[in-house]
């Protein structure tokens, strides 16, 4: 559940809490307990409150579902419509790329990427992202967290090559196969 600037005292006890570690803030004048993001059910719960509707969580924005950590910069969907105005202080990103049922799940009653086809997403964003992200690190944690090898997400590289940065994604997962 997110907390509005109204569901507090004010600002000040805002700031304590955060500071506590307490709630972590989203922007000004929302934020979250941190009791939500520490399971998979809490995080997809908030995550539910803040994607549009009928869309599905995946990239980036699925990672931290599926990992917890420091919540994302922006809100990654799948969808073909465009959204101009931001949730909670972040930027809505659109991935328009063909998801079939085989690669979505649900936490609670969120729709989200499977934890491979999010390594897919994240493998496949521009290089200049991803080592803002620390996007290796995060494929990688998705592939020890949930068990799963390079070939899975070759495989699904394999049937979507079109996919903007598809040759970038084969040749880490190639590579880090050899690790497997």
């Amino acid at each position: 559940m997110v907390l509005h600037g109204n569901d507090l005292p004010g600002p000040l006890i805002v700031q304590r809490l955060s500071h506590w570690g307490a709630i972590h803030r989203l922007d000004d004048a929302s934020s979250f307990l941190a009791e939500h993001a520490d399971t998979l059910y809490g995080r997809g719960s908030l995550l539910l409150t803040m994607a549009p509707k009928r869309t599905g969580v995946c990239a980036v924005t699925a990672a931290w579902v599926w990992l917890g950590g420091e919540f994302p910069s922006t809100i990654d969907i799948l969808s073909t419509s465009h959204f101009r105005s931001l949730v909670f202080g972040r930027k809505i990103r659109v991935f328009n790329r063909h998801a079939p049922q085989t690669h979505l799940t649900t936490v609670g009653d969120l729709c989200i990427t499977t934890p491979v086809r999010t390594a897919c997403d994240i493998a496949l964003l521009s290089d200049e992202e991803s080592a803002d992200l620390h996007a290796n690190e995060m494929v990688c944690s998705l592939m020890e967290t949930y068990a799963f090898r390079p070939t899975d997400c070759l495989r699904v590289l394999d049937e979507n090559r079109f996919w903007q940065n598809a040759p970038r994604a084969r040749r880490f997962f190639s590579i880090i196969e050899h690790c497997y």
